[in-house]
Protein backbone atom coordinates (compact mmCIF):
# COMPACT_ATOMS: atom_id res chain seq x y z
CA UNK A 1 0.00 0.00 0.00
CA UNK A 2 1.62 3.43 -0.64
CA UNK A 3 0.42 7.05 -0.44
CA UNK A 4 -0.30 7.30 -4.08
CA UNK A 5 -3.65 5.33 -3.60
CA UNK A 6 -5.23 8.45 -2.10
CA UNK A 7 -3.99 11.43 -3.91
CA UNK A 8 -7.54 13.75 -2.15
CA UNK A 9 -5.75 13.61 0.71
CA UNK A 10 -2.42 15.77 2.28
CA UNK A 11 0.46 14.10 3.41
CA UNK A 12 -0.43 13.91 7.13
CA UNK A 13 -3.88 12.28 6.70
CA UNK A 14 -2.57 9.91 3.91
CA UNK A 15 -0.18 8.73 6.66
CA UNK A 16 -3.16 8.55 9.50
CA UNK A 17 -5.28 6.35 6.39
CA UNK A 18 -2.03 3.84 6.35
CA UNK A 19 -1.67 3.33 9.99
CA UNK A 20 -5.43 3.42 10.78
CA UNK A 21 -5.39 0.83 7.68
CA UNK A 22 -2.31 -1.62 8.91
CA UNK A 23 -4.19 -1.22 12.42
CA UNK A 24 -7.52 -2.83 11.23
CA UNK A 25 -5.62 -5.77 9.26
CA UNK A 26 -3.59 -6.51 12.69
CA UNK A 27 -5.89 -7.16 14.80
CA UNK A 28 -7.78 -9.22 12.15
CA UNK A 29 -5.05 -10.97 11.82
CA UNK A 30 -5.15 -11.66 15.21
CA UNK A 31 -8.73 -12.55 15.76
CA UNK A 32 -8.98 -14.93 12.71
CA UNK A 33 -6.19 -17.74 14.16
CA UNK A 34 -8.15 -17.24 17.48
CA UNK A 35 -10.93 -18.32 16.09
CA UNK A 36 -9.81 -21.32 14.20
CA UNK A 37 -7.79 -22.25 17.10
CA UNK A 38 -10.88 -22.95 19.09
CA UNK A 39 -12.61 -24.25 16.30
CA UNK A 40 -10.04 -27.18 15.44
CA UNK A 41 -9.49 -28.19 19.53
CA UNK A 42 -13.19 -28.47 19.85
CA UNK A 43 -13.00 -30.87 16.47
CA UNK A 44 -9.96 -32.75 17.75
CA UNK A 45 -11.70 -33.37 21.34
CA UNK A 46 -15.04 -35.05 18.96
CA UNK A 47 -12.75 -36.53 16.39
CA UNK A 48 -9.78 -37.90 18.76
CA UNK A 49 -11.62 -39.20 21.93
CA UNK A 50 -13.54 -42.12 20.77
CA UNK A 51 -10.66 -43.70 19.10
CA UNK A 52 -7.82 -42.90 22.08
CA UNK A 53 -10.55 -44.73 24.38
CA UNK A 54 -11.07 -47.61 22.02
CA UNK A 55 -7.58 -48.80 20.39
CA UNK A 56 -5.15 -47.43 23.29
CA UNK A 57 -6.89 -50.36 25.24
CA UNK A 58 -5.18 -53.46 25.82
CA UNK A 59 -7.05 -56.00 24.08
CA UNK A 60 -7.46 -59.11 26.05
CA UNK A 61 -7.95 -61.76 23.38
CA UNK A 62 -7.14 -64.80 24.33
CA UNK A 63 -7.41 -64.59 28.35
CA UNK A 64 -11.39 -64.76 28.03
CA UNK A 65 -12.44 -67.94 26.41
CA UNK A 66 -15.19 -68.31 28.99
CA UNK A 67 -15.98 -67.90 32.82
CA UNK A 68 -14.09 -71.00 34.36
CA UNK A 69 -10.71 -70.21 32.11
CA UNK A 70 -10.90 -66.50 32.93
CA UNK A 71 -10.92 -67.27 37.04
CA UNK A 72 -7.95 -69.72 36.63
CA UNK A 73 -6.10 -67.09 34.79
CA UNK A 74 -6.46 -64.43 37.24
CA UNK A 75 -5.80 -66.89 40.27
CA UNK A 76 -2.94 -68.34 38.26
CA UNK A 77 -1.33 -64.96 37.72
CA UNK A 78 -1.84 -63.34 41.48
CA UNK A 79 -0.18 -66.56 42.59
CA UNK A 80 2.75 -65.42 40.30
CA UNK A 81 2.16 -61.48 40.86
CA UNK A 82 2.46 -60.90 37.81
CA UNK A 83 -1.20 -58.72 37.73
CA UNK A 84 0.17 -55.50 38.28
CA UNK A 85 1.10 -55.04 34.75
CA UNK A 86 -2.56 -54.95 34.36
CA UNK A 87 -3.00 -52.32 36.69
CA UNK A 88 -0.93 -50.44 34.96
CA UNK A 89 -2.38 -51.00 31.68
CA UNK A 90 -5.77 -49.82 33.06
CA UNK A 91 -5.03 -47.29 34.38
CA UNK A 92 -3.03 -45.87 31.35
CA UNK A 93 -6.40 -43.86 29.89
CA UNK A 94 -8.19 -42.77 32.68
CA UNK A 95 -4.91 -41.33 34.01
CA UNK A 96 -4.58 -39.34 30.70
CA UNK A 97 -8.13 -38.54 30.93
CA UNK A 98 -8.11 -37.06 34.56
CA UNK A 99 -4.21 -35.15 34.04
CA UNK A 100 -5.94 -33.32 30.96
CA UNK A 101 -8.77 -32.62 32.92
CA UNK A 102 -7.25 -31.45 35.45
CA UNK A 103 -4.75 -29.00 33.21
CA UNK A 104 -8.13 -27.07 31.79
CA UNK A 105 -9.23 -26.70 35.33
CA UNK A 106 -6.11 -25.34 36.61
CA UNK A 107 -5.24 -22.82 33.87
CA UNK A 108 -6.11 -18.87 33.61
CA UNK A 109 -9.40 -18.39 32.56
CA UNK A 110 -7.86 -16.06 29.38
CA UNK A 111 -6.13 -18.82 27.98
CA UNK A 112 -6.99 -21.27 24.93
CA UNK A 113 -6.25 -24.54 27.54
CA UNK A 114 -8.55 -23.12 30.44
CA UNK A 115 -12.43 -24.56 30.71
CA UNK A 116 -13.86 -21.15 30.58
CA UNK A 117 -12.23 -20.42 27.05
CA UNK A 118 -13.11 -24.27 25.60
CA UNK A 119 -16.51 -24.32 27.11
CA UNK A 120 -17.70 -20.33 25.95
CA UNK A 121 -16.33 -22.28 22.50
CA UNK A 122 -18.77 -25.04 22.84
CA UNK A 123 -21.36 -22.91 23.62
CA UNK A 124 -21.16 -20.72 20.81
CA UNK A 125 -20.83 -23.58 17.73
CA UNK A 126 -23.13 -25.87 19.41
CA UNK A 127 -26.01 -23.50 21.20
CA UNK A 128 -28.70 -24.96 18.63
CA UNK A 129 -27.82 -28.31 19.40
CA UNK A 130 -29.15 -28.77 22.74
CA UNK A 131 -31.05 -31.86 24.14
CA UNK A 132 -32.09 -34.25 27.26
CA UNK A 133 -30.71 -37.00 25.48
CA UNK A 134 -27.78 -37.20 27.46
CA UNK A 135 -30.31 -37.97 30.19
CA UNK A 136 -31.12 -41.46 28.41
CA UNK A 137 -28.19 -41.84 26.45
CA UNK A 138 -25.59 -42.52 29.61
CA UNK A 139 -27.23 -46.01 29.95
CA UNK A 140 -27.67 -47.71 26.32
CA UNK A 141 -24.11 -49.19 26.46
CA UNK A 142 -25.13 -51.19 29.20
CA UNK A 143 -28.26 -52.36 28.38
CA UNK A 144 -26.58 -53.18 24.88
CA UNK A 145 -24.55 -55.34 26.73
CA UNK A 146 -27.76 -56.95 28.89
CA UNK A 147 -29.85 -56.88 25.57
CA UNK A 148 -26.95 -58.99 23.31
CA UNK A 149 -26.72 -61.65 26.34
CA UNK A 150 -30.23 -62.24 26.48
CA UNK A 151 -30.87 -62.29 22.87
CA UNK A 152 -27.98 -65.34 22.88
CA UNK A 153 -24.76 -63.45 21.51
CA UNK A 154 -21.97 -64.77 23.83
CA UNK A 155 -19.69 -62.57 25.34
CA UNK A 156 -17.24 -63.05 27.93
CA UNK A 157 -19.32 -63.59 30.91
CA UNK A 158 -22.81 -65.26 31.18
CA UNK A 159 -25.65 -63.17 32.54
CA UNK A 160 -24.98 -63.86 36.11
CA UNK A 161 -21.93 -62.93 36.26
CA UNK A 162 -22.01 -59.73 33.69
CA UNK A 163 -24.74 -58.99 36.34
CA UNK A 164 -22.23 -59.23 39.32
CA UNK A 165 -19.58 -57.62 37.10
CA UNK A 166 -22.07 -54.78 36.55
CA UNK A 167 -23.54 -53.97 39.88
CA UNK A 168 -19.85 -53.67 41.21
CA UNK A 169 -18.69 -51.29 38.92
CA UNK A 170 -21.85 -48.52 39.49
CA UNK A 171 -21.18 -49.15 42.95
CA UNK A 172 -17.60 -48.36 42.79
CA UNK A 173 -18.02 -45.22 40.38
CA UNK A 174 -20.76 -44.19 42.52
CA UNK A 175 -18.82 -44.02 45.31
CA UNK A 176 -16.00 -42.22 43.55
CA UNK A 177 -18.03 -40.01 41.90
CA UNK A 178 -20.31 -38.92 44.89
CA UNK A 179 -16.87 -38.80 47.45
CA UNK A 180 -15.12 -36.41 44.94
CA UNK A 181 -18.50 -34.00 44.67
CA UNK A 182 -18.18 -33.90 48.44
CA UNK A 183 -14.28 -33.08 48.96
CA UNK A 184 -14.43 -31.08 45.96
CA UNK A 185 -16.99 -27.93 45.90
CA UNK A 186 -17.09 -26.83 42.51
CA UNK A 187 -19.62 -24.81 40.91
CA UNK A 188 -21.34 -25.79 37.57
CA UNK A 189 -21.63 -23.27 34.44
CA UNK A 190 -24.67 -22.10 35.23
CA UNK A 191 -24.13 -21.79 38.82
CA UNK A 192 -25.33 -25.10 40.39
CA UNK A 193 -22.75 -26.68 42.93
CA UNK A 194 -21.07 -30.11 42.83
CA UNK A 195 -20.12 -29.50 39.36
CA UNK A 196 -16.76 -32.11 39.65
CA UNK A 197 -16.82 -34.97 37.94
CA UNK A 198 -19.76 -35.43 36.05
CA UNK A 199 -21.99 -38.56 36.98
CA UNK A 200 -23.70 -38.58 33.76
CA UNK A 201 -20.37 -38.95 31.82
CA UNK A 202 -19.10 -41.59 34.61
CA UNK A 203 -22.20 -43.74 34.37
CA UNK A 204 -22.01 -43.16 30.11
CA UNK A 205 -18.47 -44.62 30.19
CA UNK A 206 -18.89 -47.54 32.34
CA UNK A 207 -21.13 -48.57 30.79
CA UNK A 208 -19.38 -48.24 27.53
CA UNK A 209 -16.29 -50.44 29.00
CA UNK A 210 -18.23 -53.08 30.19
CA UNK A 211 -19.85 -53.47 26.35
CA UNK A 212 -16.10 -53.28 25.50
CA UNK A 213 -14.82 -55.58 27.37
CA UNK A 214 -17.18 -58.21 27.29
CA UNK A 215 -17.97 -57.90 23.23
CA UNK A 216 -14.73 -55.92 21.54
CA UNK A 217 -13.77 -59.85 20.41
CA UNK A 218 -16.92 -60.14 18.88
CA UNK A 219 -17.04 -56.86 17.01
CA UNK A 220 -14.92 -53.95 17.37
CA UNK A 221 -17.62 -51.93 16.03
CA UNK A 222 -19.48 -52.63 18.95
CA UNK A 223 -17.44 -50.76 21.23
CA UNK A 224 -17.07 -47.89 18.76
CA UNK A 225 -20.83 -47.67 18.77
CA UNK A 226 -20.18 -48.04 23.17
CA UNK A 227 -17.60 -45.17 23.32
CA UNK A 228 -19.42 -43.31 20.94
CA UNK A 229 -22.64 -43.09 22.77
CA UNK A 230 -20.86 -42.25 25.68
CA UNK A 231 -18.71 -39.26 23.84
CA UNK A 232 -21.75 -38.10 22.68
CA UNK A 233 -23.19 -37.99 26.43
CA UNK A 234 -20.48 -36.18 27.71
CA UNK A 235 -20.50 -33.76 24.90
CA UNK A 236 -24.33 -32.70 25.64
CA UNK A 237 -23.29 -32.35 29.31
CA UNK A 238 -21.24 -29.17 28.25
CA UNK A 239 -24.12 -28.56 25.41
CA UNK A 240 -26.34 -28.24 27.48
CA UNK A 241 -24.49 -26.11 30.02
CA UNK A 242 -24.46 -28.39 32.57
CA UNK A 243 -20.73 -28.71 33.61
CA UNK A 244 -17.14 -28.07 32.40
CA UNK A 245 -14.71 -30.02 29.95
CA UNK A 246 -12.59 -30.46 33.10
CA UNK A 247 -16.10 -32.30 34.78
CA UNK A 248 -16.53 -34.33 31.72
CA UNK A 249 -13.19 -35.52 30.79
CA UNK A 250 -12.40 -36.77 35.03
CA UNK A 251 -15.77 -38.72 34.84
CA UNK A 252 -14.85 -40.61 31.95
CA UNK A 253 -11.45 -41.52 33.31
CA UNK A 254 -13.77 -42.70 36.78
CA UNK A 255 -16.18 -44.16 34.72
CA UNK A 256 -13.25 -46.00 32.53
CA UNK A 257 -11.42 -47.49 35.73
CA UNK A 258 -14.30 -48.35 37.93
CA UNK A 259 -15.47 -50.82 35.17
CA UNK A 260 -11.82 -52.07 34.21
CA UNK A 261 -10.73 -52.24 38.35
CA UNK A 262 -13.96 -54.85 39.24
CA UNK A 263 -13.07 -56.56 35.40
CA UNK A 264 -9.57 -57.35 36.89
CA UNK A 265 -11.07 -58.77 40.27
CA UNK A 266 -13.85 -60.39 39.43
CA UNK A 267 -13.27 -63.79 40.26
CA UNK A 268 -16.22 -65.47 38.23
CA UNK A 269 -17.44 -67.80 40.54
CA UNK A 270 -20.77 -66.81 40.13
CA UNK A 271 -23.38 -69.53 38.42
CA UNK A 272 -20.72 -72.00 38.10
CA UNK A 273 -21.97 -75.59 39.28
CA UNK A 274 -18.67 -76.65 40.52
CA UNK A 275 -19.56 -73.60 43.78
CA UNK A 276 -23.07 -75.19 43.97
CA UNK A 277 -23.65 -76.72 47.41
CA UNK A 278 -26.68 -78.48 48.18
CA UNK A 279 -26.91 -79.47 51.96
CA UNK A 280 -29.89 -81.43 53.49
CA UNK A 281 -31.15 -80.16 56.90
CA UNK A 282 -33.45 -81.97 59.13
CA UNK A 283 -35.81 -80.09 61.76
CA UNK A 284 -37.79 -80.89 64.24
CA UNK A 285 -41.15 -80.49 62.18
CA UNK A 286 -39.63 -82.00 58.89
CA UNK A 287 -36.43 -80.69 56.60
CA UNK A 288 -35.48 -80.00 53.55
CA UNK A 289 -32.38 -79.15 51.42
CA UNK A 290 -30.84 -75.61 51.09
CA UNK A 291 -28.42 -74.53 48.31
CA UNK A 292 -25.47 -72.67 48.97
CA UNK A 293 -22.88 -70.46 46.73
CA UNK A 294 -19.29 -71.01 47.37
CA UNK A 295 -17.42 -67.65 46.94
Amino acid sequence: MTLSRYPKFDKIEKLKILENTKIKRLLCYQNIPDKMIYNKITLLMLILLVPCLLFSQKSFSGLYSDSVKVSSIFTQRSKNQVVKSYWVNAAIVPSTLVLIGGVTLIARPNTLISKYSIHNEILKEFSTYKSSMDNYLQFVPLATSFGLNLSGIKGRSDLINLSVISVKAEILMTLVVRGIKAIVPTSRPYGGKDSMPSGHTAQAFVSATILDMEYRDKSPWISVAGYAAATTTGMYRMINNMHWISDVLVGAGIGIFSAKAVYYTHRYKWGRKDNMVLVPFILKNGGGVSIGVVI
